[in-house]
């Protein structure tokens, strides 16, 4: 092995460089340790080899490859990035015991060139526990991409980054977060939640551009972790959707017009019903119609014997009520001496009804009350006394006389025509 610290004259022209001094990974992870020429020249005609301390761990000269055997199957180069000056050397399935400083040499032309890197096997050891299946949102909603740490550690110390696709999207390293322009106010991550381990990316108003895969990567002592998530936007199920909530909110309308509907009838049902109860009830108020005597009427001259003048009228038919003919209360006294006097029967019925008509004009004339609405009136208060009255047994007996008086003049008229023929 060559002295680590010989230079050779010609460094200053050609150097191997170490993309990070520090190189942290976990047990059972792969670890890249970064080291290039400058300037980037090919290094396949050069002798590679690296070194672990002091003992070597991968020889290449000539397109040869030798390797340690404890290292067996789980180192390699780059060899078809040689051609770029890439000697990068690669660990894959890293064990603790293989920590510590490695020297990577290149001798070109008795040139030796050299640099170093150091391996750290961090003791904490935690995964990705991402979902399996694919998501599925909805246009226009809101969706989580889940991504746990496995066992649940803390990320707050560590560099979280996710990608749609290879874009670089949102981003949180030691308490910063940073967002693509593209993505502003639509991704976050709790930083609440970073301390349970959850680095679940929430994305909000997906679009159909949003189908994607999102990649969720995690840095901590130089180790990776990596977790993907597929996500697919369905404009399909949300407009599915939308037509099953059209759907039923037409159906909830058309329920609620027959309820109207139903409703509308029955009020009109109780409305009619109430009109004909109504009318019904003001038929009933109504004063029945004045049974009128369609005798014929003649004109009479007669004395008024309290007054004693004398006048000419039109006799009115007196009020009938159930074939019997009122005759006011007054009259009472004058009637007994008509029926005790010896005039005939028909004389005693002229005077009656002479005196009822006299009577009812003279009221009538008073009060400025049409004959017609008079009699009504008189017959009503009548019926008032009648009900009233003491003497209605008298009443109706005297009545009673004066139709036994109109039936015998009657029948005085037909024997008197009998004898003339």
């Amino acid at each position: 092995m060559a002295d680590p610290k010989e230079v050779s004259k010609t460094s200053q022209e050609l150097s191997a460089v170490c993309q990070s001094d520090i190189v942290f990974s976990h047990p059972g992870d792969e670890a890249v340790l970064s080291c290039h020429l400058r300037p980037a020249v090919s290094a396949v005609s050069m002798e590679i080899q690296w070194w672990h301390k002091m003992d070597p761990v991968i020889h290449y000269k000539d397109g040869r490859v030798t390797v340690n055997i404890d290292f067996e199957g789980r180192v390699s180069l780059p060899l078809e990035n040689l051609l770029n000056g890439n000697v990068s050397l690669t660990l894959r399935d890293v064990r603790s015991s293989q920590k510590g400083l490695y020297i990577c040499e290149v001798i070109h032309e008795n040139q030796i060139i050299q640099n170093t890197a150091f391996l750290h096997i961090s003791s904490v050891d935690f995964s990705l526990s991402v979902p399996t299946d694919m998501l599925s949102a909805d246009l226009g909603a809101d969706v989580i991409l889940p991504v746990h740490l496995s066992p649940e550690t803390s990320a707050v110390s560590m560099d979280v980054r996710w990608f749609k696709g290879t874009e670089l999207i949102y981003q949180y390293n030691d308490g910063q977060e940073m967002t693509n322009n593209d993505f502003e106010n639509r991704v976050s991550v709790s930083i609440r939640e970073l301390e349970r381990g959850n680095l679940a990316l929430t994305l909000r108003n997906v679009k159909p551009s949003d189908t994607e895969i999102y990649t969720c990567k995690v840095f901590h002592d130089g180790c990776q972790k990596r977790g993907v998530v597929h996500l697919q936007v369905s404009e399909f199920e949300r407009v599915s959707h939308l037509r099953g909530v059209l759907k039923q909110a037409h159906e909830d309308i058309k329920q609620q017009t027959v309820k109207l509907n139903e409703t509308a009838k029955l009020l009109e049902e109780t409305l009619n019903r109430d009109d004909r109860s109504y009318r019904h009830i003001n038929s009933m108020e109504e004063p029945p119609p004045l049974m009128q005597d369609h005798t014929t009427p003649e004109k009479c001259d007669m004395k008024d014997r309290r007054t004693g003048s004398t006048f000419s009228s039109k006799r009115g038919n007196p009020p009938i009520m159930g074939g019997r003919t009122i005759r006011p209360r007054e009259e009472s006294t004058s009637t007994e001496e008509e029926f005790s006097s010896t005039a005939t029967p028909s004389k005693v019925l002229q005077r009656l009804r002479r005196s009822d008509d006299v009577r009812l004009t003279e009221r009538a004339t008073q009060t400025e009350e049409s004959p017609e609405a008079a009699i009504r009136s008189t017959h009503e208060r009548r019926q008032e006394k009648k009900r009233s009255s003491p003497d209605l047994p008298q009443i109706q007996e005297r009545e009673e006389k004066a139709r036994t008086l109109e039936r015998l003049e009657g029948r005085g008229q037909r024997e008197r025509k009998c004898l003339i023929l």
